[in-house]
């Protein structure tokens, strides 16, 4: 899947619970889910995927039974997609907004086409049932197994989609230049990913690219050396009675095992890529720049004197750099003085070779705020700079939106300029008031004219689904705009358009072209240099306006990108590598080719046409099937299983039945818990969620029995059966990064003691309470608050009672290491709390006010009015387990201490199959010492549902 896949359907979570109308469009094979905004994308798509469906069904000679369900939305504002290839409940998300030119899936024939076929394939090759009876009756019931049944690398699954798409439009992956182009850099350099590397999404650069870019062309190649049928019998023996892991299905039909035959692909087409390079002309540039792995979107300021540049290292950390352009004098006066010291230490020593350029001054860095990015920067002058980051809507069928900021270079101040505006790239005028840029909302790509004072945008064409827009670049006097564009089954093409009138000039292109990108002006206005490609290289371009003739720059020696003019008329440009871009420096004199032999149009050939190829691309206007609004009794049910073991306190199995609609506005969940070792607690519990309101409503069913003599440790006697129920209204609002969340909550509890001495009771509770969080991260740094505020009043036992909850938290991260601190009270007159035990599926922390939930402690372990917890933590890095201590006291006294190693967290994927989400997870290995217990190492592992 994407490496976005999880984060994408996470933002689902919010954009299908909010008050957007959701509408359903429902045609044979398909249910196609989209919000307003994105109907007329929805509509085509309806059209295209049945078209799809149908070549892929004798393209593959098969298909899916059962009806796939199609969420089409803007999540990102970036191009994406992914499938869930669950078997009898297939799920695709298609993105709208379609791919930028200078991307891996820019060639295509349209990316409504593209995307469609990409994700239907992925269903069709991995959510066929099984031969096997009882795994596909195990399937059909369980969710998780049935995702985890057809599990294959990572590589073949996309590899194999890719492949799919590339054969069956004649575009695709498989045949794009600049993937291409940078394949044969990497081969050049020893650096193709091993087959172990292969499926991995990180490491070195465009690590999780290679899935796609060399898995699609280690499967052409096995068709090519072996047939379609042979590789196409993995996936049959993949789906046998015989259960088989995708190495045995491989192996046996191969003969070979897959690690073993890609390395002879490698070898072949390093071979090839060698032989390209003894037959290239020596290039005249020289490096100029060495950058850090990842980087984008060079630019000049206008004295030419400062070259900003996005990087992102491995881990993920975005900046914006801004560069001197001088040279740096002082790195070289500190390496010749350093290589005299080592010989005056030592005469018979060999220095240090010096490198072939000394890393440019750091004048500025700016870190991404908040994971908002930072893209496409652009100078406002010498001091100022426009980027683009995401921000975040709070209602509506997106969740980042694409803006454009501001940063002052020498007062470090950042400013929003837009709010909302869906704007990619794009150039300045008018002194910073007005930009030209390419807008993309709801599917749709407009080149406009956008006044950053009035947040109004002027479209300069019509708008179209089927065309898209990049690269709008003014010229130095701001009299014309350079602009790429594309269309349905069309290259990209350069046009350069008069401001001031109605000429607009499509650049030549040379013969036999695919790829094209990032134009720029040269610095008086009479050039605009690009990046195209064609024969698997690209290549720096320059088309001059007076005589409108075109010249190559490069001959296919390296793959390159965002050529710059300088004052002194070189070039700069990136240089891509296997350890990513770095800035080379061209200086342009005789080597120049003047190119004659000129593309006559921008039709893009298909390299591939047979009778499964898919019919030209194109917008579907007319209705399809039956449009309904969304339905969320359309309701899906899966078996869900928990297991918890507690050291403390008790070791409880979980068996439900949970469900939820596509897009979980509504949830729920049965089911019954046990504990396997001694039965200290029991029962069964009844839950629903309701999200599809601004207001979302919970409710919950509880009956158990819970006896704490049977614990694994020592607890207070108390044996009693609780039936309840509870239910609660929240209403979740953000300000940008402020969360708040207020919440109105009742509670209703029978007791039924085991002693008869002891009278049953019933109690009840009303609850009033605010969740409030913020949080700002800038990567070096990271700061957050989190405050839980509940004030309760209730009835237990004939006698009023009221009392409050306060949890607080502060926490932070500093050179990469994340920390926390945190303050916890609960005080209740007239009742006691009850210290200990362990949230789950039956007793929750949500439903229970007079439980204090601590997992190292059993439950009972001690009772009083007033609780205080004190604690903080720290870890190596994100996501990784917490090194923490904690210290309880009750009634002002301090009951025990714990500390030791934590980790705990839910995962939602936030729509699909109802047994992918709300599944909580538990872990601890901690040292727990008090004086009214024996000092002991216990610990806890879990994972459990609970909505």
């Amino acid at each position: 899947m994407k490496k976005t896949l999880l984060a994408a359907a996470l933002l689902v979570a919010t954009n299908a619970q909010g008050a957007v109308q959701w509408q359903t469009i429902h045609t044979e094979h398909f249910n196609v889910h989209f919000s307003p905004e994105s109907a007329d994308w929805a509509r085509s798509a309806a059209n295209e995927l049945e078209i799809v469906r149908s070549k892929v069904l004798k393209q593959q000679n098969r298909a899916l039974d059962e009806t796939v369900d199609v969420v089409v939305f803007d999540p990102l504002n970036a191009a994406n997609g992914f499938a869930l290839p669950v078997s009898n409940k297939p799920l695709m998300a298609l993105f709208t907004t379609p791919p930028q030119s200078d991307t891996v899936i820019s060639n295509s024939s349209g990316w409504q086409q593209l995307l469609v076929l990409h994700e239907y394939i992925h269903l069709v090759h991995l959510a066929q049932p099984t031969r096997s009876h009882w795994r596909q009756e195990l399937r059909d019931i369980w969710d998780v197994y049935d995702i985890a049944h057809s599990e294959i690398p990572r590589w073949a699954a996309e590899g194999y989609a890719t492949l799919l798409e590339s054969k069956m439009t004649g575009r695709g992956r498989l045949f794009d230049n600049y993937s291409e182009a940078i394949l044969i850099e990497f081969a050049q350099q020893g650096a193709l990913p091993t087959y172990g590397q292969l499926s991995s999404t990180e490491g070195g650069f465009m690590a999780g690219s290679m899935a796609y870019l060399m898995g699609v062309r280690y499967l052409n190649w096995l068709e090519i050396n072996y047939s379609q049928q042979t590789l196409d019998a993995v996936w049959t023996r993949m789906q046998g009675v015989k259960n088989r892991e995708f190495e045995e299905a491989f192996t046996g039909v191969f003969g070979d095992s897959p690690s073993k035959l890609y390395r002879r692909f490698v070898a072949e087409y390093t071979f090839q890529a060698m032989s390209k390079e003894q037959e290239e002309q020596a290039l005249t540039s020289k490096l100029w720049l060495e950058l850090d792995l990842y980087a984008s979107n060079p630019a000049l300021s206008p004295n030419n004197q400062q070259l900003a540049v996005v990087e992102r290292d491995r881990d993920g950390k975005t900046q914006l750099k801004v560069y001197s352009t001088q040279d740096n004098e002082e790195a070289s006066k500190r390496f010749n003085k350093q290589q005299q010291a080592l010989l005056a230490d030592d005469p018979n020593d060999i220095i240090d070779t010096a490198p072939s350029v000394f890393k440019r001054k750091q004048k500025h860095i700016l870190n991404q705020i908040n994971h908002a990015g930072i893209q496409n920067p652009q100078w406002l002058n010498d001091e100022v700079i426009y980027f683009g980051a995401f921000s975040t809507e709070e209602e509506g069928a997106n969740n980042r939106v694409a803006d454009i900021f501001s940063w002052n270079t020498q007062t470090g101040d950042i400013e929003k300029l837009t709010n909302l505006a869906g704007i990619r790239r794009f150039s300045i005028t008018d002194n910073g008031q007005t930009l030209y840029a390419e807008q993309v909302r709801g599917g749709y790509s407009e080149l406009v004219r956008f006044d950053v004072q009035t947040g109004v945008s002027h479209a300069l064409f019509e708008k179209d689904l089927a065309v898209v827009y990049d690269y709008p670049v003014l010229s130095p006097d701001q009299q014309q705009l350079a602009f790429i564009k594309t269309e349905f089954n069309h290259n990209w093409q350069l046009y350069i358009q008069d401001l001031h009138g109605a000429k607009t000039v499509a650049v030549p292109m040379p013969v036999g072209y695919q790829y094209l990108s990032q134009p720029s002006w040269s610095s008086d206005g009479t050039s605009v240099l690009f990046v195209a490609g064609l024969n698997g290289a690209t290549d720096i371009y320059r088309y001059n306006l007076a005589d409108e003739s075109l010249h190559k720059l490069t001959q296919g020696q390296q793959a390159v990108a965002n050529p710059l003019a300088m004052l002194d008329d070189s070039v700069l440009y990136f240089s891509i590598g296997s350890d990513g871009p770095d800035v080379m420096q061209l200086r342009v004199g005789d080597n120049a080719e003047l190119v004659t032999d000129f593309a006559p149009n921008s039709i893009a050939p298909k390299l591939v046409v047979d009778e499964h190829t898919l019919p030209d691309a194109k917008v579907y206007m007319q209705p399809i099937g039956e449009q309904t609004n969304y339905d969320i009794w359309q309701q899906k049910a899966t078996l869900a299983l928990g297991e918890q073991y507690n050291s403390a306190s008790a070791s409880l199995f979980s068996l439900s039945v949970k469900g939820s609609d596509l897009l979980k506005q509504l949830d729920w969940q049965a089911g019954y818990s046990i504990d396997l070792h001694d039965s200290a607690l029991k029962g069964a519990f009844g839950q629903v969620r309701y999200s599809a309101l601004p207001v979302k409503i919970n409710a919950e069913l509880f009956s158990y029995d819970l006896n704490a003599e049977k614990q694994y440790q020592t607890a207070l006697s108390a044996h009693y059966v609780a039936t309840g129920g509870y239910l609660s209204a929240n209403l979740p609002l953000r300000f940008g990064e402020f969360k708040l969340e207020p919440e109105l909550a009742y509670n209703y509890t029978d007791y039924e003691y085991a002693d008869k001495s002891l009278k049953d009771n019933a109690s009840q509770w009303l609850r009033a309470g605010v969740k409030q969080s913020w949080h700002y991260d800038q990567q070096v740094f990271a700061i957050g608050q989190e405050v839980n505020a509940r004030w309760y009043t209730g009835k237990a036992q004939a006698k009023s009672w009221q009392g409050y909850d306060l949890a607080a938290k502060v926490f932070g991260q500093a050179y990469d290491v994340p920390m926390y601190v945190s303050y916890q009270q609960q005080y209740r007159d007239d009742t006691h709390l009850v210290i200990g035990g362990f949230s789950s599926s039956l007793i929750s922390a949500k439903t229970h006010s007079d439980i204090v939930f601590s997992p190292e402690l059993p439950f009972y372990s001690t009772v009083g009015q007033r609780y205080q917890g004190y604690g903080g933590g720290i870890s190596l890095e994100e996501g990784m387990p917490w090194l923490y201590y904690k210290q309880h006291q009750v009634d002002s006294q301090v009951y025990a201490q714990s500390y030791g190693l934590k980790w705990q967290g839910p995962f939602n994927f936030g729509l699909g199959p109802a047994g992918l989400s709300d599944l909580n997870f538990d872990f601890g290995l901690v040292r727990v010492e008090g004086d009214s217990f024996e000092d002991e190492l216990r610990g806890w592992l879990g994972f459990y549902y609970s909505l």
